[in-house]
């Protein structure tokens, strides 16, 4: 019961230096025509996360309580995100370069853990698993730049990891999950002292360093408890829902209709209403009522009932797709 303490005190004494820090290292967000700031502020901070959570998940493989696949897998592909997105927070990685190393990892997490789960319809046709894990890489690289996607006004990626880490951890707690209920636990505790930088208005940016490394972290974390069955991914895709949905509805939509959609843009739901209204804060708040009071309900179903938690997850998804189709890339046409 101490982890979650003693992890909020060293991050947030950790962030806290390591903001006084940040103009001599040139961890600084400078204002541009793509953001959303508008001054310049220190960011990386992230990588106290990344560090304090690697060392919870090193105490726990070493006083073995976890898997040597699951720490592997959790541990170097943790290491590498939040090591070279605190390396891109400094130098400005190129985009090729980015995209290598996300794919080197996430094929370094499916490999340790034996890829995805395996089927009874595989055995059909074998040469199929082989393709859907090849799928399954693209789709974990989505995963991690959809984290980087939010990442886009004051509070709101590292409000999402917080709520997202407190809900599953608390539930893997009440089950006795181990070690994944006091790891998430941890996680939520790094992330709500670096809360107290972020929230609006932020003093300090979580950088890729952060973003990438909860992509990243919260990929594996879904293949690993789902391939143990200790949850089912329809709950986990509800908790996730609006990342997941705005994300996906809003790149796809840029495809259509934008030239250049890769580029770096502010045109998430999130990202208009913000800039619209001209508060960050609300429009955090807005996102956590309802990752909090309609997605964590319908989780809560998926659990009780999970013969129906396809429906669940498909309730969970069709408001948000509205909502980002009304304030998403077609409310700035």
């Amino acid at each position: 019961m101490w982890f979650p303490v003693i992890a909020f005190a060293l991050s947030f004494v950790g962030i806290f230096f390591l903001k006084k820090l940040a103009p001599r290292l040139n961890l600084v967000a400078i204002p541009n025509e793509r953001s959303l700031h508008q001054k310049r502020t220190p960011q990386g901070g992230g990588v106290i996360i990344a560090i304090i959570f690697l060392a919870f998940t090193l105490f726990f493989y070493l006083s073995g309580h976890m898997k040597g696949v699951e720490f592997f897998a959790l541990f170097g592909g943790g290491l590498i995100m939040s090591v070279t997105g605190f390396l891109d927070d400094i130098l400005e990685i190129k985009a090729s370069i980015r995209f290598l190393i996300q794919f080197l990892a996430a094929g370094w997490g499916l490999y340790w853990l034996g890829g995805i789960p395996y089927g009874s319809f595989f055995e059909w046709l074998p040469g199929l698993y082989i393709i859907a894990n090849g799928v399954a890489v693209v789709a974990f690289v989505w995963f991690i730049n959809a984290f980087n996607f939010m990442d886009g006004i004051d509070g709101m990626a590292t409000s999402g990891a917080t709520f997202f880490s407190l809900s599953i951890g608390s539930y893997f707690l009440w089950q006795g999950i181990e070690p994944y209920g006091s790891l998430l636990i941890v996680l939520a505790a790094c992330s709500l002292a670096f809360l107290c930088f972020n929230w609006p208005p932020a003093k300090m940016f979580l950088g890729d360093a952060g973003s990438n490394f909860f992509g990243y972290l919260f990929g594996v974390l879904l293949l690993i408890t789902v391939k143990n069955e200790d949850i089912s991914i329809w709950t986990w895709l509800i908790i996730l829902a609006y990342f997941i949905t705005d994300t996906t509805t809003t790149t796809f939509l840029r495809m259509c209709l934008v030239k250049g959609w890769y580029h770096t843009h502010r045109s998430h739901a999130y990202q208009n209403l913000a800039r619209v209204l001209d508060n960050h804060k609300f429009v955090t708040c807005l996102i956590l009522a309802i990752n909090i009071v309609y997605l964590l309900p319908l989780a809560y179903l998926s659990i009780q009932y999970r013969q129906y938690a396809w429906l669940a997850f498909i309730a969970s998804v069709i408001p948000i797709f509205f909502f980002v189709l009304r304030y998403g890339p077609l409310y700035e046409r």
